[in-house]
């Protein structure tokens, strides 16, 4: 995993508030950096600390990992992530990104800034 944590746009505004700080994505990622910028549709909204991360079957995740990651259960969990990995199935193994909202850009920057420095 590279310097961007990226989201969705129906995601963002809560990554932004800082009342998401859990992601789950497909795979046992291994984060490069523990500082990220936070991604979203080519912009740049701003930096996070990688806290933790864990890796477990998706269906072992605990009900208080769904609900920080704002799913009601596992269906829904299931549902969502296969609109980004449409293999995805219950016995795959997921990272579980902990993060930490640092710093939130007043304005985004374009994603290619980043490639500049």
């Amino acid at each position: 995993m590279g310097p961007l944590l990226s989201f969705k746009e129906k995601y963002l505004a809560r990554v932004l508030s800082g009342e998401k700080r859990v992601t789950i994505r497909l795979g046992t990622l291994r984060p490069r950096f523990q500082l990220v910028y936070i991604a979203c549709c080519g912009m740049l909204y701003g930096e996070a600390v990688i806290t933790k991360v864990e890796y477990i079957r998706l269906r072992d995740l605990g009900e208080d990992v769904l609900r920080e990651e704002g799913f009601r259960d596992l269906d829904e969990a299931l549902s969502e992530l296969r609109e980004l990995y449409p293999r995805i199935e219950l016995g795959d193994v997921v990272s579980v990104i902990r993060f930490s909202l640092v710093r939130r850009y007043e304005n985004p920057i374009h994603i290619s800034a980043i490639k500049r420095t």
